[in-house]
This record gives structure tokens, C-alpha cells and sequence, in this order.
């Protein structure tokens, strides 16, 4: 597979720097002709943005919107939550009409299978080590689902303002 892109090959990737959240997200439109053609902005300022020696030019909050909505990523909006200690959660699509049973029955289900993994992984040792954590964090993302799936379902009965 090619890379669209030669963002990713100018500067070094230093995690948690905005400045590679986006690189990535220019990457992930395609590069900086696409991600110029997606939004109002021209391919050079869109370089800049992405440059660790520019350091005062940072990309819009508008700009940061348009291309992640091209790009069906949120490279960015993901760095903001991380930097914030905050988790972003994606709110699945609900039919209106809810099975309101259904969510609690998968809720109290994934509830369930965080407790018995976590008892397993306890059982043993006390702890969680580096090698059970995947598991366990996997229920937990389950559980956040179905819990954010519910959500979707009790907003859609909430008048609109």
C-alpha cells in the first residue's frame, strides 16, 4: 500500500504533539492537495500548520473540523481529548424507537464480563499486569458502548431546543 502522503516523512512523530495530530490528520485526507481542496485553507498554510519550525501557526478549529470530517478521523480531536485526561467516546446510531430492556440487559451483560475478567485477572496476583490489561480494557470498551448506546437512546427522548 502507498503512502498518499509524504507528511510523515519530514518531521520526526514525537507523541503527544499537536503539531503530529496534524500531520496525521493532513495524512489520513490524503496530503495536503486534498486536505486544501477539503477546506478553505491553501496546501502551503495546511504545511505549515503541520510544522514543528512553525510554531506559531496552528491549524482552525473550523479547518480541524471540515478535514476530519473528510477524512473519517479525528487524529486531532483525540490529541485535545488525551491532553485533557478526557476519553472520546464515539456515540453509535440508535433507531428511535428503543428497546429499553435491550440496553439494560447489555449493560448489566458487559457490566458483568468487566467484574469476571477483573476477578480472573486478580485471582492470581492482586494486580493487572501489562499482559492482562488488553483484555480487561476491551470489556471495559464494550461496557462504554453499550452504556453510550443507551445514552443515544434516552437524548433522542429529550425535547429539541
Amino acid at each position: 500500500m502507498s503512502n498518499k502522503s509524504r507528511i510523515h516523512s519530514f518531521h520526526p512523530e514525537r507523541y503527544g504533539d499537536p503539531k503530529a495530530a496534524v500531520r496525521a490528520l493532513l495524512h489520513a485526507v490524503g496530503g495536503e492537495a486534498r486536505a486544501a481542496a477539503a477546506c478553505r485553507v491553501s496546501k502551503s498554510t495546511l504545511s505549515e500548520y503541520g510544522n514543528p519550525r512553525y510554531d506559531e501557526r496552528h491549524m482552525p478549529l473550523d479547518v480541524v473540523l471540515a478535514l476530519e470530517k473528510a477524512a473519517g478521523e479525528m487524529p486531532v480531536t483525540e490529541h485535545l481529548a488525551a491532553e485533557h485526561s478526557a476519553l472520546l467516546l464515539h456515540l453509535p446510531t440508535v433507531e428511535a424507537e428503543a428497546e429499553w430492556l435491550d440496553h439494560l440487559t447489555s449493560i448489566g451483560k458487559e457490566a458483568g464480563d468487566v467484574f469476571h475478567r477483573a476477578g480472573e485477572y486478580l485471582a492470581d496476583d492482586g494486580e493487572i499486569d501489562e499482559r492482562e490489561a488488553p483484555g480487561l480494557l476491551k470489556e471495559v470498551d464494550e461496557l462504554l458502548a453499550a452504556v453510550a448506546a443507551m445514552r443515544v437512546a434516552v437524548r433522542s427522548r429529550l425535547p429539541e431546543n
